[in-house]
């Protein structure tokens, strides 16, 4: 990815070069740098650098879709670690397993050849998308044209007569016709678009929740342990108060009309209570 960036960035390095020669450079800067044993030739080095260009692509895309999710309150690592979230859910079809190459994507993050090389890769791919859609739909279309039709009967027969007639009438009111069809479809493809756009609006108003909700959660936790604390540190003071107490009525209890078996669980109460009041004298 440096010896790309280099080469793609720097036109003393002739960005403007094309085809193999541009890509013989690129191998020529990449395996000055390697090791011998991963050295690699023209072809290698292009397929490993569009491997690795698309994880990082995906991975940018994670990190911008973490920006766009949290708009506040992150720094930039939080953004960093919802990305990683994002990445393998987002990619769990295409069983990447988790986002191994940071130190890459950082390298990349920051040049804007980079990033504009690959929104165009987008852009390519959804485009081409888009027209395989059309010629499918066009097969499919053919298709059903070249299926045999059933005869028409009496009544078919009587409607297609009435329309053979009126078509010389109903000529100029085609082109009318085509016309409000297409803005109809205009007006269809308008309506998906703002439903496409409320969808992902209202999609990114339920993660933000979900965020929120999940923090007040964590939030409502940490009260209700100190809380709970708090209460068990309450009760243990309080025990420790109702000993002291009845120590210090022991202490100074008189004992002159006390007999010997009296005075000797005194002091057995007293050298308990101590032991447990004062457990570091004992």
């Amino acid at each position: 990815m440096s010896a790309w960036i280099e080469h793609s960035t720097d036109s003393t390095c002739g960005a403007d070069k094309g085809g193999n020669q541009y890509w013989g450079e690129v191998v020529e800067s990449y395996n000055k740098t390697t090791p011998p044993l991963r050295k690699r030739n023209l072809k290698q080095c292009k397929d490993r650098w569009h491997k690795i260009n698309r994880w990082m692509d995906l991975f940018e895309c994670a990190y911008v879709k973490a920006r766009r999710v949290f708009t506040s309150g992150y720094s930039n690592q939080m953004w960093i670690d919802v990305a990683h979230k994002f990445y393998a859910e987002d990619n769990k079809d295409a069983k990447l397993g988790p986002f191994v190459g940071i130190e890459v994507w950082k390298t990349c993050q920051e040049v804007s050849k980079w990033k504009t090389y690959n929104e165009e890769l987008r852009n390519a791919r959804k485009r081409k998308s888009f027209h395989l859609e059309e010629e499918r739909d066009q097969e499919n279309d053919e298709s059903l044209e070249e299926m045999p039709k059933r005869p028409m009967d009496q009544k078919a027969a009587k409607k297609a007569a009435l329309a053979a007639k009126g078509k010389s009438k109903g000529s100029s009111s085609e082109d009318d016709d085509n016309s409000k069809e297409s803005a109809i479809d205009l007006d269809k493809l308008d309506r998906f678009s703002k439903y496409q756009e409320e969808k992902n609006a209202n999609l990114m108003k339920i993660l933000e929740l979900q965020q929120k909700l999940s923090s007040e959660k964590l939030e409502t936790t940490k009260l209700a342990h100190l809380t709970a604390q708090e209460t068990k540190e309450g009760k243990m003071l309080e025990k420790e108060l109702k000993m002291m107490e009845a120590y210090n009525n022991l202490i100074l209890q008189d004992t002159s009309s006390m007999s010997d078996v009296e005075k000797a669980k005194r002091v057995a109460a007293i050298k308990c209570l101590r032991k447990a009041l004062f457990p570091e004298s004992v």
